[in-house]
């Protein structure tokens, strides 16, 4: 059974990087902090709070956010945000859940953390699917936005994967909580987080959004969404947005830096699957997408997208690095 709290009054988001461990769990010799469907992520979470929660019914406070398979191949390193948003509705809570029971407390639009040691954490997790993957965890730098049940703002952060195996696939889960986990989590953080107000207050400045618009008669969660975090005190910011692909239908954006910034490292995609059996798919059966990124200037980037093949609904996440000038 898994549990999962929604952290609810938080707007900002702190760009302090990469999740501490708090016992780590996996579902697999190949994952890292699953458990069932993602579902470690809440239950290390609860795990962490005073009082612990972590006996309760998924749902409860907390529900993971479940990614699509991601296609990775021999030797990459691939970053991948995470939206809660992914379970905006219950097409999306269902590939969350799988087929699990759980309590619809929801909705669950903040992002689970827990600060301690002057430190900010998040609990995301992921698995392997088909392939030959081999993959282990590296630091997330891409940002973190809390979110706010209050407000109804989707919380969003991320996790980094380096394959050292053959292609294959991997997807992500990212705990999030309700108004009640919010309660529960805000009391159980120290001094960094005393209170919501105090975070939505942070001085980290940082701004974050996590938006969704709806793609016509959309199969399970192919929609397009946007998953910025910028933190303007320290001038860095990592935009990601997602496209919804249909076949030989060719899409092209550009995507431009905040302001006073300018583009940092390299522009990178990722393509990711969402079969309905929830089963990874077989590599030699994988979606082909053409996309060709494109530097634009200092301070902007564009994609361009066309899916040649697929047997699953297919996304494209986009992402651009922004820092100081």
């Amino acid at each position: 059974m898994t549990r999962i709290r929604n952290r609810a009054a938080l707007i900002a988001v702190p760009l302090a990087l990469g999740a501490l461990a708090f016992g780590a769990s996996s579902a697999s010799a190949n994952s890292s902090n699953w458990g069932d469907n993602g579902s470690a992520t809440c239950t290390n979470l609860e795990s962490n709070w005073s009082p612990s929660q972590s006996e309760a019914e998924l749902g409860t406070y907390c529900m993971q956010s479940v990614t699509g398979w991601i296609q990775i191949g021999g030797g990459a390193s691939q970053s991948q945000a995470i939206s809660c948003s992914n379970n905006a509705t219950s097409a999306g809570l269902a590939w969350s859940t799988d087929g699990q029971p759980y309590a619809n407390a929801g909705p669950w639009y903040s992002l689970g953390i827990l600060s301690a040691l002057g430190m900010t954490s998040d609990f995301v997790g992921w698995q392997t699917g088909g392939g030959g993957t081999d993959l282990s965890s590296e630091a997330w730098f891409g940002g973190l936005t809390f979110g706010s049940n209050s407000g109804a703002q989707y919380g969003a952060a991320g996790a980094s994967v380096t394959n050292w195996g053959g292609g294959g696939s991997w997807q992500a889960a990212l705990a999030c909580v309700n108004a009640a986990g919010d309660a529960l989590m805000t009391a159980s953080n120290d001094g960094n987080c005393q209170a919501a107000t105090w975070c939505v207050n942070a001085a980290s400045g940082i701004i974050g959004t996590s938006s969704v618009s709806a793609a016509s008669a959309a199969p399970v969660r192919v929609r397009d969404r946007t998953i910025d975090s910028a933190d303007k005190k320290k001038s860095r910011a990592f935009l990601a947005r997602e496209y919804a692909l249909k076949k030989n239908v060719t899409r092209t954006d550009t995507r431009s830096c905040p302001a006073g910034m300018v583009r940092r490292g390299d522009l990178a995609y990722t393509v990711q699957e969402f079969p309905a059996d929830h089963k990874a798919p077989k590599w030699k059966n994988r979606s082909l997408v053409d996309v060709k990124t494109t530097a634009k200037g200092k301070n902007a980037g564009s994609v361009k997208m066309t899916l040649k093949r697929a047997k699953n609904p297919t996304v494209v996440q986009f992402q651009l690095r922004c820092g100081k000038r």
